[in-house]
């Protein structure tokens, strides 16, 4: 009767939440009749199905961040413009600056390829949790990790393929080791999902010869720029264009000029008679993570000190970009990427900081825990407390590094690159200047006078917000030779270093001087910031976080006792899920009340403000001002984005966003500002998310970059 009671009450408190959720497409049976209730016109087999071409087939993983969905039975692709990013500065120069204007093949010889890019697609998705749980009795706990991974890639081998292919090979991949044929056509993993509470065997296919089609300008690709990023409304056109390239037989190769557009079982339909309020719509995608389970301890250390800390390192970071990129268009290029990511996190958690702290997401946990206490135990909630009191500053600690050589200087993170390539040193002559290509990159995308300002910002700040004695105490040693001078240290590691001046870099190396590199100072200070992270931070973490997994497992199981519906669906963990709801606006504030779709009315207002994130061209200027909108308008209207009640993360950027009947109808891409604490808390009166409504896609494509040849590929309806 007890757990009863429990469960009213969290029936009662999730009631309305129908639209929180990203459910496992193998597994849609629990929620199909929900979700034509709503008002889809498909059966599950439609969405997800191994027997039979299915809308699963034209989702792919792309570059394994992000989603993007295939339009035409050539392999055509589409993704969001911020996805494609890298690829799209990687062919960009001074000399063909495609970041500004754009670029768009007009026949397939104008199609760039993308090394290193690649695209996968699900073949199978298959619970496992009883063959796992099955061969775990009795393992005790000292061997449970070893044991564990070797049941998990025992089972990744016994994934059926198709015929002609065998596993031969096991290889670490993005989710730990898997098995993969001999040319790493197919992989196959066991993937753990709610902390280990339930496992699946996911096989993937992977096509690595993807090739870059086009992309808009900024002022509509990126239009709003930062100013406007994570906030509604909105009115970015974010979207690229990619075509994936197979061999003779259709199956993964190499690139190779002889290889053809790539032939899919399944391509999506593009809608392009728009949506409306309240249809139906559904994201299918591979969202990146969310953690919904985090008791009131968890979400307090997040809102108290993570996010704090992971803000103010960002905000050094974006000071510093934003003003060094104003200063050249050299610059600008080389750093777009780089300040693009940087901005994104920043301003997401800034939102999720200011929505869990508006609607007190710790106090609505700990009521939840409280009344559980009342009625079972709840010893994995106490656990997790401890946890943090104990762990919390090696935490921090460890997101201070990762924020340091992620978002501040790069040539600490180089040199450690450096080291892990100088470590094979055999047959140096011979194999040195294939080993520098791999540095050529990170100089070509280089700037000394950004760098050398990030360590100003940086070293500071990891010194101040983290005790010595877990990271940075070179930074203090240097500091303290330098009389408390920062500008001493800088003097000290940048001057004369050698990698700092890519040409003597190049010459020491291919050389192999390995005694002067070793004695650079830049070496020295990022070995040293290395080890101290690797010996002090990193093993009290792994041990935390091994600690954590097993607790939170344990809530998992407290609350499926308590017959939370929450347990129902699984946090996102970068694999396959579908989330729907429908087209709606919002109310995220007293007096304030969102419409659902915004038009390019309001991109010219916008213009007008005289804001630079908000410049257009004087042909997109006279296009939207005059109105010539092609066959894409509705109500003498060109709209440009949505929002929609479906649950998403990172990851879910690029997603195709599906009507009722599966047609493409527009492509993921944001989350309102209100909408950024969903990967702790959803609230399903303001959690939207953002999509590029697809006939403004089609009206960028065909009426401003005039490739209507994109378009004849499309089965459109219209």
């Amino acid at each position: 009767m007890r757990y009863s009671l429990v469960g009213l009450f969290f029936i009662a408190t999730i009631a309305g939440w129908s639209q929180e959720g990203m459910w496992i497409p193998s597994e849609l049976d629990k929620v199909i009749g929900d979700m034509q209730a709503k008002g889809l016109k498909l059966q599950s087999q439609d969405l997800y199905s191994v027997t039979q071409p299915s809308l699963k087939d034209a989702v792919v993983w792309f570059d394994m961040g992000c989603t993007g969905e295939i339009v035409s039975n050539q392999g055509l692709l589409l993704t969001n413009h911020h996805c494609g990013f890298d690829y799209i500065q990687q062919h960009s120069s001074l000399e063909n600056d495609y970041l500004t204007k754009g670029f768009w093949a007009m026949s397939p010889s104008e199609e760039k390829p993308c090394p290193g890019l690649t695209i996968s697609m699900v073949q199978s998705i298959e619970e496992v949790t009883a063959d796992v749980n099955g061969k775990m009795v009795g393992v005790q706990t000292e061997e449970y990790s070893k044991r564990l991974g070797d049941v998990k890639l025992m089972l990744s081998k016994e994934a059926k393929l198709p015929s002609g292919f065998q596993w031969e090979k096991e290889m670490r991949g993005p989710f730990g080791m898997e098995w993969q044929t001999k040319g790493g056509e197919f992989s196959s993993f066991v993937r753990e999902y709610n902390y280990g509470t339930r496992f699946y065997r996911i096989v993937l296919k992977t096509y690595n010869d993807i090739r870059w089609v086009g992309a808009p300008p900024s002022d509509i690709g990126k239009f709003g720029g930062d100013t406007d990023n994570w906030v509604w409304p909105r009115h970015t056109g974010d979207f690229s264009v990619f075509r994936i390239y197979a061999g003779s037989n259709n199956e993964p190769s190499p690139y190779n000029v002889e290889n053809k557009p790539y032939q899919p079982k399944k391509f999506f339909t593009v809608n392009a008679q728009g949506v409306h309020e309240n249809d139906f719509t559904m994201i299918y995608g591979f969202p990146g993570r969310t953690e919904h389970f985090l008791p009131s301890s968890a979400i307090q250390f997040v809102t108290e000190s993570l996010l704090p800390l992971r803000i103010e390192m960002r905000a050094a970071a974006m000071k510093v970009l934003k003003d060094r990129m104003f200063s050249s268009d050299k610059v600008r290029i080389q750093y777009a990427a780089k300040q693009s990511s940087v901005a994104n996190a920043y301003i997401k958690w800034k939102g999720a900081l200011q929505g869990l702290t508006k609607y007190d997401a710790v106090a609505l946990k700990k009521a939840q825990e409280e009344k559980l206490a009342a009625m079972m135990p709840i010893t994995p909630a106490i656990l997790i407390d401890s946890l943090y009191r104990e762990y919390g500053s090696y935490l921090l600690a460890n997101a201070a590094f990762s924020e340091f050589m992620n978002s501040g200087p790069e040539l600490f993170r180089m040199a450690n690159r450096m080291k892990t390539v100088m470590a094979n040193r055999e047959n140096w002559s011979a194999s040195s200047p294939e080993k520098w290509s791999e540095f050529e990159s990170f100089y070509k995308d280089f700037d000394p006078m950004t760098d050398r300002d990030l360590l100003f910002e940086f070293a500071p700040l990891l010194t101040q917000k983290v005790s010595g004695r877990l990271e940075g105490q070179i930074f203090r040693d240097l500091l303290k030779d330098n009389e408390d001078d920062w500008g001493g240290v800088l003097y000290t590691l940048l001057e004369g270093s050698l990698f700092v001046d890519a040409e003597q870099m190049k010459a020491a190396f291919i050389k192999g001087d390995f005694k002067r590199i070793e004695n650079d100072p830049i070496y020295k200070t990022a070995i040293a910031l290395y080890e101290q992270h690797s010996k002090i931070v990193q093993p009290k973490v792994q041990i935390c976080n091994a600690e954590m997994d097993k607790a939170l497992q344990q809530w998992v199981n407290v609350l499926s006792v308590a017959n939370d519906a929450s347990v129902n669906w699984c946090d996102a963990n970068s694999t396959l899920r579908i989330a729907y709801g429908k087209v709606q606006g919002s109310k995220p504030r007293d007096g304030v009340v969102y419409d659902y779709y915004t038009t390019t009315d309001g991109i010219l207002q916008k213009y007008q403000s005289g804001n630079y994130d908000f410049n257009i061209s004087r042909t997109l200027d006279s296009l939207y001002r005059y109105k010539i909108f092609g066959d894409y308008a509705e109500n003498d209207q060109l709209r440009v984005c949505y929002t929609g009640s479906n649950h998403t993360t990172g990851g879910n950027s690029g997603s195709p966003a599906l009507n009722a009947e599966g047609h493409l109808v527009g492509i993921n891409f944001d989350r309102s500002w209100e909408s950024t604490m969903s990967d702790y808390y959803f609230q399903p009166s303001i959690c939207r998310n953002i999509m590029v409504d697809m006939r403004y896609v089609l009206w960028v494509i065909d009426v401003y970059a005039n490739a209507d040849h994109l378009i004849k590929e499309m089965n459109i309806v219209r």
